[in-house]
């Protein structure tokens, strides 16, 4: 059962409806201003009293149904400490169809892989502005080879490195070796602290994230949607890490208000 919460501050919810459309994105992004403000936080002093017990939801499932475990203005000013990892899941595709099987996939060719739509891109961007109006110091920021996470990064930051381990498999019904396999290669990502007074972000892709969340979120992790979001995460060292909250491109420049 999910654990009944509070619903982020009233001022949070305030800015939230007051706040522009930044691009002219789908519905859910139009809408995404309210969303952050509606979201639910866990407001407690131990974060045990996060709950999602029920162990038949789905990844789907428990990505719509994720309790942030701070409210917006705690988020931000963590946040702007320093300290946390996001990781981000590329934005928004031309079309979704799993690349990562094709026999023409090849990672130094665009032409053969997914690739951002005119919506991704400007949520790519809208991403990046809100981190740096939100005055949130950004470190290093990691990308996948993949040209849709890397192009996202850079229009976000200006700024990448690749690393292999966000990549995915070649499959697309995954079996659980390869989520275990996920878990193995994202996880030293998700628990490795960043430089002193920074943030790290990591942009990658669906079934990666969902294997490595599926140790906190069993037996189906998180499955991270839609494309865009991203998840704060305080690592903890050793492969270790907590989830903190989700927020869609739209919501950081909401947490920019605070």
């Amino acid at each position: 059962m999910l654990k009944k919460a509070t619903c982020f501050a009233t001022l949070f919810l305030m800015a939230a409806c007051s706040s522009g459309t930044v691009s002219k994105d789908s519905n859910k992004d139009q809408t995404s201003d309210a969303a952050i403000a509606e979201q639910p936080s866990a407001k407690t002093d131990g974060v045990e009293d996060y709950e999602v017990n029920d162990t038949t939801l789905s990844g789907d499932e428990r990505n719509d149904l994720f309790v942030n475990r701070v409210g917006a203005k705690e988020l931000i000013n963590n946040l702007r400490q320093g300290g946390y990892v996001v990781y981000t899941r590329h934005a928004s595709t031309t079309k979704d169809w799993g690349d990562q099987v094709s026999p023409e996939l090849d990672l130094a060719d665009c032409s053969t892989q997914r690739r951002l739509s005119a919506d991704g891109k400007a949520e790519a961007k809208q991403i990046g502005e809100g981190v740096k109006a939100a005055n949130i110091p950004v470190g290093d920021v990691i990308s996948s080879d993949y040209c849709r996470a890397y192009n996202t990064a850079d229009l976000a930051f200006g700024k990448y490195t690749k690393n292999s381990n966000l990549n995915f498999l070649p499959c697309v019904d995954c079996t659980p070796a390869d989520y275990k396999e996920y878990a193995a290669r994202v996880s030293p990502l998700l628990s490795a602290k960043p430089e002193s007074g920074k943030n790290t972000f990591l942009v990658g892709h669906d079934d990666p994230f969902q294997g490595v969340t599926m140790a906190v979120e069993p037996p189906d992790g998180i499955y991270p949607a839609p494309m865009g979001v991203s998840y704060v995460i305080k690592p903890m060292g050793g492969g270790n890490f907590q989830l903190i909250a989700k927020v869609l491109p739209a919501q950081w420049n909401v947490l920019a208000q605070f």
